[in-house]
């Protein structure tokens, strides 16, 4: 693919302005990989559907995520209506066009001569981009479909100024990585007794995932229940019935984030857990070790014995220090 082919800048000023505006807004690239990230799972609707593989969507919803990319990128930024296209930014018109394939956007008759942000993502990759493109005739395939839209040309992809070349990773989709055992062992476990079967497959979550973030989306889509953060943290919930097995549950609430700094795990943020199993271990210990009331705690490896997991204070101040972390 040719990149130097893209307007140098200085020869399309309103490219240049957009881009500018874009990377004032986003100087990383950070709020529109999330976007991107969250627009997939609101797709999937894991919470109601289970699903987690865009293979899984009907072919009117695949169509639609273009549109709510569209329009969660417009809410995300606040970007100003268009006249002719969906938006302006910096003042200039831009138009929104995203597929899942590069060079699979259709472009409708009233785009040509404006500028367009083209965006594409792979969920099987993590993988993302956008880019702005200046929409002209000459850059355009012959071939129209019956709505009169165009795609680019070889000549004119290679027109496109992309966005934050080093920064094209989404949060990776858990269930896109784990093996098939490992799924399966998670979505069919059930509950011994009763009706709960979104807390039995929440602890398997957790039980059989750990030193891993999991994402909000993630544990709807396994718990499947309206009061699915529930399932993870409160009384009865996978933080108390994994404790005998000696298995931490760590949000991003209270003295969590210390522990998981600690102990060398990730950090959760808003709506993110991580679990690990835990051992008891002495002060002088190599290693990342959690102080938590007294006595010291490592991340278990395969083969310590299983022991109770401490319980975290939750809503007072209690010692809970980074002993180390190496």
């Amino acid at each position: 693919m040719l990149f130097d082919a893209a307007p140098a800048y200085g020869l399309d000023p309103e490219l240049d302005a957009v881009e500018a505006e874009l990377y004032r807004l986003d100087p990383t690239g950070h709020r529109f990989a999330t976007v991107l990230r969250d627009t997939l799972d609101q797709l999937y609707d894991g919470q109601h559907t289970g699903r987690w593989n865009f293979s899984q969507l009907h072919k009117t919803e695949k169509t639609h995520m273009g549109t709510l990319v569209e329009i969660n990128l417009h809410r995300e930024f606040s970007f100003a209506d268009g006249d002719a296209t969906d938006y302006r930014i910096a003042g200039v018109e831009i138009d929104c066009k995203y597929s899942m394939t590069h060079g699979g956007w259709t472009l409708p008759p009233e785009v040509i001569g404006h500028l367009a942000l083209v965006v594409t993502s792979d969920d099987t990759k993590a993988s993302w981009r956008a880019g702005i493109v200046r929409v002209e005739t000459e850059w355009l395939n012959l071939g129209r479909n019956r709505d009169a839209k165009a795609t680019l040309s070889k000549a004119g992809r290679d027109r496109i100024r992309w966005l934050w070349p080093d920064h094209g990773r989404l949060a990776p989709n858990l269930f896109l990585e784990l093996d098939v055992e490992t799924r399966n062992r998670i979505f069919n476990a059930r509950a011994k007794r009763g009706d709960r079967h979104g807390q039995a497959r929440t602890n398997e979550l957790f039980r059989s995932v750990r030193s891993r973030i999991i994402r909000r989306a993630e544990l709807a889509t396994v718990a499947q229940q309206d009061d699915f953060m529930k399932r993870a943290r409160s009384t009865g919930g996978a933080r108390t019935n994994l404790q005998p097995e000696g298995i931490l549950v760590l949000g991003h609430q209270d003295y969590d984030p210390m522990v998981a700094a600690a102990l060398g795990l990730p950090i959760p943020t808003k709506g993110e857990f991580v679990s690990a199993r835990v051992i008891s271990v002495e002060r002088d210990s190599t290693g990342p070790i959690a102080a938590i009331e007294g006595s010291f705690w490592a991340v278990a490896r395969d083969g310590d014995m299983v022991s109770k997991a401490p319980m975290l204070p939750r809503g007072r101040r209690r010692e809970i220090s980074n002993t180390r972390i190496l």
